[in-house]
Parts: structure tokens; sequence; C-alpha cells
């Protein structure tokens, strides 16, 4: 990429303005903000399905419940290799078509899963899945970061990317009611039917980003453009950011694929154990909507240390309860508020810390490395039930991985002048 007079800024402070939009932002924004909030919010519904599904397929297939960690690895998988080479080619064909594409995508292999007979389909199906829901998640966000005013950005990735919470709470509030109407099978169908109907929307409504077309002729990204990523000025920014993103989503990925499974052996019903998902999203919608304005109000190096210290402290005391407690659930709210909201902070962070002919590549590079932590977290709780592993240990060794990301952005503070320099 061409070295400009902007690359001399302190692009790790997520106020630095690298793009070209006005202040005020696209005329278009409400709409685009609407339109990718429901394409996360069905992303959201078909990545987590699997763990709804899992506890019913389990008994009705004579499997174990640990057998289904490599499916859910699987679709985690798809989602890593989907996030890398959609988030780089919309760099270079737009996120517009990118975004259409990965929802029929995502909707058609959903479909599919419901006609799985065997867990070899069901790996197989999910895997596929998981490549369309990838593609979305980057160009999601860069788009919306590339619509929105300067002033509100993360505020405005944080209500887009609440979708993704809301659509796992949707499944997981209409899992049982599916199940017992049509089987697992309704689970699956239900979310391949409306992505499916929404691509063609999409490609009518949807407008694309002012900062790819005003730039597109300036540069002609590779495909998978991992070398800038690594340039003298991004290399820093994307080491770290990477190992933020794996650490914190091993721990996310962790939680909401294997909850309902090991609350239902540890004796709560199918509903109960569901809700514990749910409630973990619905702290998930509320810490996103907390943080990213305390971002857009103080900066992310002075709230993403906290949000991640505190959801390291919430997660353990979630393995300390008894799963019949009264205080399970306001445990797992607090850690779906700095799980899942730190991670819609460091969306946001992400999505202002590199110029828009790379944003797609650099959060979608930043989200594929978190998908190999994603893809760890579900095989290695399989491994830790196979042998014995309780609650507390469980919950322990996933609290643990969100001290990463608490260290990740105290040093980039650190290493920040313009940090020092944020309002108090």
């Amino acid at each position: 990429m061409p070295a400009t007079a902007a690359e001399n800024l302190d692009i790790s402070d997520p106020k630095v303005d690298r793009t070209t939009p006005g202040k005020e932002g696209s005329p278009h924004f409400l709409r685009v903000l609407v339109l990718c909030a429901t394409v996360a919010l069905l992303d959201g519904y078909d990545t987590q399905a699997i763990a709804f599904a899992g506890p019913v397929i389990a008994p009705l297939w004579g499997v174990k419940t640990n057998a289904f960690g490599p499916v859910f690895s699987a679709a985690l998988l798809g989602l890593m290799i989907g996030s890398t080479l959609f988030g780089a080619a919309a760099d270079r064909w737009g996120r517009k078509p990118i975004i259409c594409i990965a929802a029929a995508i995502f909707g058609l292999f959903s479909l599919l899963t419901a006609t799985s007979s065997t867990m070899g389909e069901l790996l197989l199906w999910r895997f596929l899945t998981g490549i369309g829901l990838g593609a979305a998640i980057p160009n999601l966000i860069a788009l919306t970061a590339e619509h929105a005013p300067e002033r509100h950005r993360a505020l405005a990735l944080g209500v887009m990317f609440c979708g993704f919470p809301a659509g796992a709470l949707m499944c997981g509030l209409a899992a049982p009611a599916m199940v017992e109407a049509g089987g697992w099978e309704l689970i699956f169908v239900i979310g391949g039917i409306f992505p499916l109907i929404l691509a063609p929307i999409l490609w009518w409504a949807l407008k694309e980003s002012p900062d790819w077309l005003s730039n597109r002729g300036l540069a002609k990204p590779n495909l998978v453009p991992v070398g800038q990523l690594f340039s003298k000025e991004f290399r820093g920014l994307s080491a770290l950011l990477w190992l933020a993103f794996f650490a914190n989503l091993f721990a996310l990925y962790f939680l909401i694929n294997w909850m309902p499974s090991v609350f239902t052996e540890a004796g709560l019903s199918f509903e109960a154990a569901s809700q514990t998902t749910v409630i973990l999203n619905v702290g998930g919608i509320a810490g996103g909507l907390l943080i990213n304005p305390l971002i857009d109000r103080f900066g992310a190096f002075r709230i993403l240390p906290v949000t991640f210290g505190f959801a390291g402290i919430a997660v353990a005391l979630v393995g300390q309860i008894e799963p019949a407690s009264a205080l399970l659930l306001p445990a797992i709210f607090c850690a779906g508020i700095g799980v899942i909201g730190g991670q819609l902070g460091g969306n946001a962070f992400a999505a202002a810390a590199y110029p828009a002919l790379l944003r797609a590549s650099g959060v979608g590079w930043a989200l594929s490395v978190g998908r190999i932590g994603a893809v760890a977290g579900p095989a290695i709780g399989g491994i830790l039930l196979a042998r014995g592993v309780g609650l507390e240990g469980l919950f322990l060794a996933a609290a643990a991985s969100t001290l990463v990301p608490t260290a990740v952005f105290l040093l980039l503070g650190r290493k920040s002048p313009s940090s020092k320099e944020l309002p108090t």
C-alpha cells in the first residue's frame, strides 16, 4: 500500500480517523445499520443453533455429548476460513456483494444441516455453514464503520453487532418450542430460510461503503494481504489484536457451545440449561450497549482492560456456583457483559485501527485468528469433559483466557503516546 502522511499517525489509538467520510457519516447510515444488524442477528442465530440442537440429537443418535466437540469446531473452522478469504475479497470487490453472498451461503447450508442423519454429515454442513457466517462478520463491521458518524462509530458498531447475541438469544428462547413442534431439524430450517429471503433484499437495499468507493482505485490489495498487515506500520497492532481475539473467542465459544450440554448433565432440564446461553447473550447485548459508548468517550485503552478483567472474574464465579442456585444466572449475565461486550468493543477498536483499504482484511484476519481460539475452546472443552473435569475446572479454564486480552489492551495503551491524551 502506498505510503501516505496518515501513516505517521498512531493507529493504535481508536480515536484516530483513517477514513474519508465526513464527521457526520453517510446519509444512508441508518439503512445500513438496520440491514447489517439484521444480518448479524441471523448470523448469531445460525452460529448458536448447533449448541441447542446438540443435546437433543445426542440421545436420538446414541452418541455421547462430548462427541459434538468436533462438530462445534468444524463450524468455527469454517468461520475462520470465511473471515479470512472474504474479508480480503471485500477489500478488492466491495463489502456489499460479499455480504449478499455470505447470507446466501449460510442460509443454504443451514437448510442442508437439517437433512443430516450422521455425525459426518452434520460436521460437513456445519463447516460449510461456518464459511458463510465468517464471510459476513468482518464486512458487516467494515461497512457499518464506514457509514457511521465519526463521533459515534464505536456505538454504531456496538448496536449493529448486538444483533449477533440477539440472534443467539432468539435461538435459545425458541429452541425448546421448535424441537417440540418439528424436532431439532426445525431449528436449522428456520435458520436457513430467512437468510435466503434476505440476500436479494440486501442486493437491492444495501449501500456500498463510501470509503471503499473513493479508495478502490488507489491500491489493489492482494487477495490475502497478510503481508500488508505485518508491514512496519501495522505488525505490532496486528500481532497483539490476533492474540487478544484468539484468547477471548476461546472463552466465548467455550461458553456458548458447552453451557447447554454441561448444565443438562449437571441436572438442569433442557429448557433451564438453554436459558444459560440466553442469559449470556442478554448480558452480551447489555455489554455492547454499555461498553462501546464508553469507548467513544474515553478510548479503548481505558475501558477494555477493565471489561476483560471483569469477564474473567465473572466466568470463574459461574463454575463456583451450584447449578440450581439463584445466583447462577446473574453470574452468567455478568460473564456475558464482559466476554461478549468486550469482544464487541475489540471489534470496534479493530475497525478504527486499520485504514479503509485494509479494514475488512484487518478485521477479517483478526477474527480468523480469533476463530482458532474459538475452534480450540469447544475442542478442549470436549477433552476436559472426557477426562472428568468438573464445572469448576471447566470455567476456570475459560476464565484464565480472558486475562490475555486484558494484558494486550494494557500493553497497547502503554505503547500509544496518544492514549495519554484521551479525555478524563
